[in-house]
């Protein structure tokens, strides 16, 4: 049975709305959730905007080719400022992927509706339509889903290494990581500072393969996931008038949806530029310029 009553929260079950997605089918060890069905429609309105907006460029853009191409100009500006102008050119094409593709499936998710196509079961007298309560939504926010989030840092930090490698190389990686960054003309004291950054290192060396991606794992998914059980908690408090006690929790986790896919982005922009930048003079490919 599908219902599709006109309201604001993402998902309407009786025991409230789960942190697993939904499966819908499996095929061996392959499995579909709503979670994935939500990031593939994410990806297809991405993709068409793109594909309407610069099928035909024109000299003058104007429409959907005018807003792709201020877009993209306004992402790398971003990027250029700051985290530098090697690291927008080395990384332009997954950054600003990464920011937009995360803002379509945040606010994708809080399309009206979104969550309320589905399997379920009727309550009460079940005589109509609103008796109707899902159990298993077709679609689920995708970045409700803590898997989704985690691809997301992990693919981050696998180029995050793979850029700060072919920049620095392994040896000027682990310099800028545990080595000295200050002389002096006292030994004693050069050596002591060693000692301190070569501590302070291993500090960044946690920082970078735990913290960071507890981090950007856990922040995305549980703001988002937040907000989609505020919504639909919110809505179960009372249905009737949820048209309007919904307002303004709506518009706010439209602001929310935008704030995280900003902080995912600015910070993997950040990271990265904080060392391959660190690299452009003192690297092994200084001279080679932006890769």
């Amino acid at each position: 049975m599908i219902s599709f009553p006109l309201i604001f929260a993402d998902e309407v079950a009786p025991h409230g709305m789960t942190q697993k997605p939904v499966v819908l089918a499996h095929w061996g060890p392959f499995q579909l959730n709503n979670s994935m069905v939500a990031e593939a429609l994410a990806c297809a309105l991405v993709v068409g905007v793109i594909q309407v907006g610069m099928r035909n460029p024109k000299l003058i853009p104007s429409g959907m080719q005018n807003f792709v191409e201020w877009l993209v100009e306004i992402l790398s500006n971003f990027i250029e400022s700051l985290a530098g102008r090697a690291t927008m050119e080395r990384g332009f094409w997954f950054f600003a992927s990464l920011f937009i593709f995360i803002l379509a499936e945040n606010t994708l998710a809080l399309v009206p509706g979104f969550g309320t196509f589905g399997w379920g079961q009727y309550v009460g007298d079940g005589k109509s339509i609103w008796d109707f309560e899902v159990t298993e939504p077709f679609l689920r926010g995708a970045n409700a889903n803590v898997n989704v989030t985690a691809a997301y840092a992990a693919i981050f930090f696998f180029m995050y290494f793979y850029w700060c490698i072919r920049q620095m190389g392994i040896g000027g990686s682990l310099f800028h990581i545990f080595g000295s960054k200050v002389k002096f003309p006292n030994v004693a004291l050069n050596w002591a500072f060693i000692v301190i950054f070569f501590l302070v290192g291993w500090i960044e060396v946690i920082s970078i393969l735990v913290i960071r991606p507890i981090a950007f794992t856990f922040r995305l998914f549980g703001n988002i996931y937040g907000g989609e059980f505020l919504l639909d908690s919110m809505y179960k408090m009372a249905p009737n008038l949820a048209f309007i006690i919904l307002v303004p929790f709506y518009f706010y986790e439209l602001l929310v949806a935008f704030v995280q896919a900003f902080v995912f982005f600015a910070l993997t922009a950040a990271f990265t530029g904080m060392i391959t930048n660190a690299g452009d003079d003192h690297g092994p490919n200084a001279k080679e310029g932006a890769h």
